[in-house]
């Protein structure tokens, strides 16, 4: 569908500058592909048929600006242009379109949906998608890490559609996506809790209730999705961990390899614990967390916040100093703060210490911040957040929204 006057303004102001950086900063490899004196798109009127036949000028179908919304017409479901799509790391520094990126966002692990995990509130995942992707624009977040395990591709590990249509619905809002592969506990996937065998050779057979090996998964799912913009980086675990190092620096090497070598455009996560079990340790030099870490083909750090007593966790501080090390970019991965109870002050001081870890965060440099968890219709106060009146942190002009990167 061609985009109104609208849409096309607001492609104008994303991609209105002739985009590089000196190369002490960015990737000299990262120069957009088209550079025009009038800063003309030619991309800027074509549908995603179109969009995606125009090889000679380099076009591409992504993410709407942040903001947009399911009943906004003029938004449609992406917008097309020139010049590189994909959220890229250079040093400590994430670009996006030939720009500094920082990211704010939420977790919602629901909304892959699959038999054991999905958003209570609604009966589907299609009910689902578009109010919540809705409450994400009004709040303008640009980033979403949500459970992508082969829990939700199907009986036979390969039916991509209820991810497909994750992708599309956070394509339209301008949402980019940290898509997780496993878990290392046994919520929402295979019902397994990790262990040191797994991580040697299990993650080559089949295991739990599915039918391929998350070998085979993986490689499965990151085929599939390899040119799609929207996605910003695969995450190979959830708080991975372990008393062996050798097992999970192996399993690292092998899976960070096969993942860049099906795809060179997302950026690649280890996604392990804040380097406190045995295998991820933090001590010493250098530390289990620096060599896992290391790998050529680990992009960012992510890291986890669930204490209550510090705005800048030491474990944080720890694990930045190995990303400045290694000139890797760092983010929160899931920061949460418990609520106490349904009370007003309750609210308002959880979004209280959340500003003050977040503005800590970013004060550090760190990339991004994801605030877990994103649970609509939540019953049971405890970490989950969602735009219900009493809510401080959501909604449009809530905290997210006021210390949100507008894009």
């Amino acid at each position: 569908m061609a985009l109104s006057s609208r849409a096309k303004a607001s492609i104008a102001r994303v991609f209105a500058s002739v985009l590089c950086c000196a190369a002490s900063a960015c990737d000299p490899n990262y120069i957009d592909i088209i550079s025009r004196s009038d800063n003309s798109d030619p991309c800027a009127a074509l549908d995603a048929a179109a969009c995606a036949a125009n090889t000679a000028d380099g076009c591409a179908f992504q993410p709407s600006p942040t903001g947009c919304s399911s009943s906004d017409v003029t938004c449609g479901a992406g917008v097309c242009a020139s010049g590189d799509p994909f959220v890229r790391a250079s040093g400590e520094a994430l670009f996006l379109h030939g720009k500094p990126f920082t990211f704010l966002g939420t977790v919602s692990w629901g909304l892959a949906w699959s038999d054991t995990c999905q958003v209570s509130k609604y009966p589907s995942q299609a009910a689902a998608l578009g109010p919540t992707f809705d409450e994400f624009a009004a709040m303008h977040l640009s980033a979403l890490r949500v459970w992508a395990f082969q829990s939700s591709a199907g009986d036979r590990g390969n039916d991509f559609s209820h991810l497909d249509a994750l992708v599309n619905a956070a394509r339209a809002t301008g949402v980019r996506l940290i898509l997780v592969l496993e878990n290392m506990h046994p919520d929402c996937s295979s019902g397994v809790t990790l262990d040191d065998q797994w991580f040697a050779s299990g993650y080559k057979s089949p295991y739990g209730k599915y039918a391929l090996s998350y070998r085979d998964y993986v490689t499965g799912v990151v085929s599939h999705f390899s040119n799609e913009p929207t996605i910003m980086a695969w995450e190979l675990m959830h708080e991975a961990g372990g008393n062996d190092f050798n097992a999970l620096d192996a399993f690292a090497a092998d899976m960070t390899a096969l993942i860049r070598k099906l795809d060179t455009h997302h950026l690649i996560a280890l996604g392990t614990e804040n380097g406190t079990s045995p295998a991820t340790s933090a001590d010493g030099d250098p530390s289990n967390y620096f060599r896992l870490q290391s790998h050529p083909d680990v992009d960012l750090l992510d890291v986890h916040d669930f204490d209550l007593a510090g705005q800048f966790p030491a474990q944080f501080a720890r694990c930045q100093q190995v990303a400045h090390a290694l000139g890797k970019p760092i983010f929160a991965g899931a920061t949460a703060v418990n609520l106490v109870d349904t009370s007003a002050s309750s609210f308002e001081l959880r979004a209280e210490q959340l500003d003050g870890k977040l503005q800590a965060a970013f004060q550090a440099n760190f990339r991004g911040f994801l605030v877990y968890d994103y649970v609509p219709g939540w019953t049971t106060a405890k970490f989950d957040f969602d735009t219900r009146p009493t809510e401080p942190l959501s909604g449009p002009g809530g905290l997210l929204d006021q210390r949100a990167p507008k894009y």
